[in-house]
């Protein structure tokens, strides 16, 4: 697909740019992201596959064992902006006497920078119809990320994780032994978290004060917004890519060549990125243009348009200039005469022939006249002439 932006790649569930930002980061190695899963609250992501001797990059697209609670709450810590808090499934133990003898503690720590959380949030609440169709909940705005897993190229596992700055609900699909299933749609069980979700939000959250409609992320200072799309304050726009202007051709779109003439051509500019692992270079262009293709419209024989002598009539002090203009092998397209640099006409021509042209002139002397044609492949002719006022 080329180059593509973390928002897009997410949309798509595209693997490789996950596996690569992996590669970059530990160098080689998914170290680095295993352990940032763990201190965002899911401890137990990849051990087995640690203590059996390894994980591999594709720990980066999931390719680990995990506890669905430990992954729900790794989510929570991008619900809390970044703040991870240990998981409890108890809040508070008293004996008989009413002594409380352990007691869970609201305590949490900064684990992701609250601008990384935040645009996550922000790239997992688009709603887009795509890949994995509609994924909001009626009434809620929500952030939300599926997966699956294989075995034997077959899907095994269907994950679903949908969350608000509230609530974050997760959903395994599959069968206890394994074995396959009959669906690879990782979106199969939205109708379920949809309910669920809608239901916590405006039925229970917001009649406890926990939830109020439209609410969502306080955006924190120092993101950027560059073309629409949003980056953190320590990102710059050159580090990882270059601009410059190449010669494109008007007609095919393709780059110019010495047979391109030079009213087809035009200068744009173009972004360069370098693939980080590979040292690639990849160019991004406007839609429509190819910057790996040269002009194939123009040929060096082409022949170009032509234009005939050009002679005039008068009558007083009104001139009728006079001139023939014949294709090449393009089609015409348009012609402007002018008298003294002044444009008495300027018009479309679809065919080869008489064009004519009046001017009133009162000053003595020679005028001039300049005849210009061009034809749909922007090949040009031009012919100039004199008129003589006495």
């Amino acid at each position: 697909m080329g180059a593509i932006n973390i928002r897009r790649a997410l949309a798509l569930s595209r693997n490789v740019p996950a596996i690569k930002a992996a590669y970059i980061v530990g160098d080689g190695s998914a170290k680095p992201v295993v352990e940032g899963i763990r201190r965002m609250g899911d401890p137990n992501y990849c051990r087995q596959e640690e203590n059996a001797g390894g994980y591999g990059l594709g720990a980066a697209i999931g390719a680990c064992g995990t506890k669905q609670t430990e992954l729900v709450n790794a989510y929570s810590t991008l619900a809390r902006m970044g703040v991870q808090k240990d998981i409890s499934s108890v809040i508070e133990v008293k004996n008989s006497q009413g002594e409380t003898l352990k007691k869970w503690k609201d305590e949490g720590k900064q684990v992701i920078d609250s601008q990384s959380a935040y645009i996550v949030n922000d790239i997992l609440s688009d709603r887009t119809p795509g890949l994995h169709g509609w994924m909001g909940v009626n009434g809620v705005r929500t952030s939300a990320k599926t997966g699956t897993s294989d075995k034997g190229s077959q899907p095994k596992d269907l994950w679903i994780i949908n969350y608000s700055p509230a609530l974050v609900m997760g959903m395994w699909l599959g069968n206890s032994d394994t074995s396959v299933i009959g669906t690879s749609a990782s979106n199969y069980g939205m109708p379920v978290i949809r309910k669920v979700m809608e239901f916590a939000h405006t039925q229970v959250y917001a009649k406890e004060g926990k939830w109020k409609s439209g609410q969502w992320y306080e955006r924190p200072s120092g993101i950027q917004t560059v073309n629409g799309e949003l980056y953190p304050s320590w990102w710059n726009k050159r580090q990882s890519q270059s601009t410059e202007k190449i010669t494109f051709d008007k007609v095919s779109k393709k780059k110019a060549t010495n047979c391109t003439p030079d009213g087809a051509k035009e200068e744009i500019e173009v972004t360069k990125i370098i693939d980080p692992l590979t040292k690639k270079e990849s160019i991004t262009v406007p839609s429509g243009y190819d910057a790996n293709a040269e002009d194939d419209v123009h040929k060096c024989d082409d022949t170009k348009p032509q234009i005939g002598a050009i002679s005039y009539t008068n009558s007083g002090k009104k001139y009728t200039i006079n001139v023939d203009v014949t294709a090449g092998t393009w089609g015409l397209s348009a012609i402007e005469i002018t008298v003294d640099g002044k444009s008495i006409k300027s018009s479309e021509v679809t065919s080869s022939g008489k064009q004519t042209a009046t001017v009133e002139l009162d000053t003595t002397g020679a005028h001039t006249v300049s005849v210009t044609v061009r034809d749909s492949a922007y090949y040009t002719a031009t012919s100039t002439g004199s008129i003589q006022v006495n």
